[in-house]
């Protein structure tokens, strides 16, 4: 996948909490309380297929916040998780040309020889919705050439929203809506996901589940340590974005910091800065399998 070049608007998991990460639904607003050398949070879901977590974006535009709705000037009514349009047709978000912040759900026609999930799709000239991914899929036209991905809507329901296999999360992605999309579980140590995408924390909570591989918001490629951030994904690969009181000299309200491995001590952190340390994301003994050692350079 290419690195998109994607408006502030879409804050992809830029929705965050707690201790020193960005606060709640689009840009910023607030700095923590305190601080401290653990995230003092413990994990509300697990890595399992059913995984559902909330990266909130910008708000709806429409008044309809649940995953049943329909559109004023056509397609009917339907509900995403399940898939419930008649037969040739599928339930999907909806939005004008060059945007991709849903205003509605409705049903439309799913056109010949559909694309499967994950595969290079197309967007037509109704914008978002408008598309030849296949049923229970949206292709998602970030830089608004046109193209996209085939991305998937988590199945179940809103209480319970499941992904199929085991190596994917349901994510939340915009504010007001309950329904979300499946991305692939990663790790931030290895950063084992595709060309231009990084892997980056799955909920708004410090210390929450796990993580995800995500696209790359616009300038975040590039953008390592003390550069400024705006939210999850804006950040290179390997760098998660926090508060700037845990980043030394840090200009902006928020900066990227590397992940580290807290079984190697500080000595990668202190290179950069010896105020930093290699701070556990997790509680002690809260952290999911395979996840133990995964910390982020910060001062305690």
């Amino acid at each position: 996948m290419q690195i998109r070049a994607l408006s502030l608007a879409f804050l992809v998991a830029a929705g965050c909490s707690d201790d020193w990460l960005p606060a709640d639904s689009g840009v910023p607003t607030s700095m923590p309380a305190n601080t401290s050398t653990s995230t003092g949070e413990s994990p509300t879901t697990s890595t399992e297929a059913t995984t559902g977590t909330d990266a909130t974006t910008a708000e709806p535009t429409s008044g309809d916040t649940s995953g049943t709705t329909g559109d004023p000037s056509g397609g009917g009514m339907c509900n995403l998780y399940d898939q419930d349009c008649p037969d040739g047709q599928k339930c999907t978000a909806y939005a004008s040309p060059n945007t991709f912040i849903p205003e509605g759900i409705k049903c439309v026609p799913v056109q010949d020889d559909p694309k499967a999930p994950n595969e290079p799709c197309s967007v037509g000239g109704d914008g978002l919705g408008d598309d030849n991914c296949a049923l229970g899929t949206v292709c998602l036209d970030l830089d608004y050439d046109g193209s996209g991905f085939c991305l998937p809507y988590c199945t179940g329901d809103s209480q319970n929203p499941k992904c199929e296999g085991s190596d994917t999360t349901c994510v939340k992605l915009f504010y007001g809506y309950d329904f979300g999309n499946c991305f692939k579980q990663c790790d931030p140590l290895l950063q084992n996901c595709a060309e231009g995408e990084g892997c980056y924390m799955d909920a708004i909570k410090v210390g929450n589940t796990g993580f995800v591989c995500l696209p790359v918001v616009q300038g975040g490629a590039e953008a390592t340590y003390q550069e400024p951030c705006i939210g999850w994904s804006s950040c290179a690969p390997g760098y998660a974005c926090i508060f700037d009181a845990v980043v030394p000299d840090c200009t902006f309200s928020y900066c990227c910091s590397p992940w580290c491995d807290t079984s190697e001590g500080d000595a990668t952190c202190q290179e950069l800065d010896e105020k930093m340390s290699c701070i556990a994301w997790y509680s002690q003994g809260q952290a999911p399998p395979g996840f133990e050692n995964v910390g982020v350079c910060g001062i305690p």
